[in-house]
């Protein structure tokens, strides 16, 4: 199982200039997962839509606009025209470590 390379959504260390993971721990006393970190993405899309159009047919239209972004947990938040959200996939690896309690933890793998 160690050196099995898998794709992940969000890793506490990959983006290095966001300020999540920190205030993450700070917050629940360890680290969260992936699942926090893109929920908290979807909450800052919302949020960001609603304050350039306060209705849902308006977010809708600023969502899908290729000029609407905002800053999340996992970096830059834009959408492609058909709705995926764009960004490059990031790869993890498993190696011994202590980070989990599992004796095993997931090492982002930069991109090239």
């Amino acid at each position: 199982m160690s050196g099995m390379v898998v794709t992940v959504p969000w890793h506490p260390t990959a983006n290095t200039g966001s300020n999540f993971p920190t205030n993450a721990v700070r917050l629940w006393g360890g680290d969260v997962n992936w699942r926090s970190a893109t929920a908290y993405d979807a909450i800052q899309a919302v949020v960001g839509g609603l304050r350039q159009a306060g209705t849902r047919e308006g977010l809708q239209k600023v969502l899908a606009s290729s000029s609407f972004s905002v800053d999340g947990a996992t970096g830059k938040i834009q959408f492609q025209p058909s709705g995926d959200r764009l960004g490059a996939p990031l790869l993890v690896k498993i190696a011994p470590g202590n980070r989990s309690g599992t004796g095993f933890d997931f090492v982002s793998i930069p991109n090239p």
